[in-house]
């Protein structure tokens, strides 16, 4: 049920986009692409284990969604990198691993694009120093809020060049009418690559 939710999540965020998407200029200029940063100066091998967990409304009608991801680097260049995840997903009477996805992020981006599919990055930017497994780690921190489709959204991220992918913390919050959604994110574990 949960891989059929995600699914639907999935074509909708991709109709939504695509006409966005399409209307981009062929001369959009492009910039850097923010995750293919955040994994370029690791070297293969290197991961990052976190934990994700979704409740809805007060959390007191649904069971909260859980997964742990394993994101490993698989390989590097100048134009792109490509990225394995792994999620291990809760259910009432167990676990269920999905089959390892590849992730090929490029260097580069068109503007459009990525107002599109990252409208987080317009956010205020700060440092935080926070607690992660007894020891103090430094963090740049993106906090904002925006509307879109009737939706508002609060969020914010605690990001490390250190850790592999760069997140230690995210949450986000999706208010749509009497709907609330909050997803959080955190660092369980990583390892630098060979």
């Amino acid at each position: 049920m949960l891989r059929a939710m995600r699914t639907l999540l999935a074509v909708g965020i991709l109709s939504t986009s695509v006409p966005f998407l399409m209307s981009a200029d062929d001369k959009d200029e492009l910039t850097d692409n923010p995750v293919y940063a955040a994994w370029s100066n690791h070297k293969p091998g290197a991961s990052a284990t976190v934990a994700e967990k979704t409740t809805y409304g007060d959390g007191k009608d649904q069971a909260p969604d859980e997964k742990v991801i394993t994101y490993t680097l698989v390989s590097v260049s100048d134009e792109k990198v490509v990225v394995r995840a792994v999620v291990v997903e809760q259910e009432l009477l167990g676990t269920v691993e999905s089959a390892p996805t590849k992730h090929t992020y490029p260097a580069k981006l068109k503007k459009s694009y990525l107002a599109v599919a990252a409208p987080d990055l317009e956010a205020k930017s700060g440092k935080e120093t926070i607690k992660w497994k007894g020891k103090e780690l430094e963090c740049k921190t993106l906090h904002g809020s925006y509307k879109k489709d009737g939706e508002a959204v609060e969020y914010k991220a605690w990001m490390n060049e250190t850790i592999p992918g760069g997140v230690v913390k995210r949450t986000r919050t999706t208010k749509q009418k009497d709907e609330t959604v909050k997803t959080t994110i955190a660092l369980l574990s990583f390892k630098p690559g060979k």
